[in-house]
């Protein structure tokens, strides 16, 4: 199993990970605390950042932004909420 798959597979089953819940938040201020988050767990391989459903809005930025980040090495959306794998 591939380093990749390998944390997929620990996300599926629960694995412990630093959490950011963005609920409740305009875009703007939810990118604020995401790159925050991101500097703050840098040395993790895996984060979970919640975004809930209603619009759409909040999860598209969200998306649009960990996908360009250099620090993310990829998502994997789940349900309302995204698993951010670093290298």
């Amino acid at each position: 199993m591939h380093n990749k798959q390998a944390k997929i597979f620990a996300a599926s089953l629960g694995a412990k990970m630093p959490e950011l819940d963005l609920h409740g938040l305009y875009p703007s201020e939810a990118l604020e605390k995401l790159e925050l988050f991101l500097f703050a767990n840098k040395d993790k391989q895996m984060c979970r950042v919640i975004y809930g459903g209603g619009t759409g809005k909040l999860r598209q930025e969200v998306l649009d932004y960990l996908k360009k980040h250099p620090m993310v090495e990829d998502v994997v959306e789940d349900g309302g909420s995204v698993v951010i794998l670093n290298e």
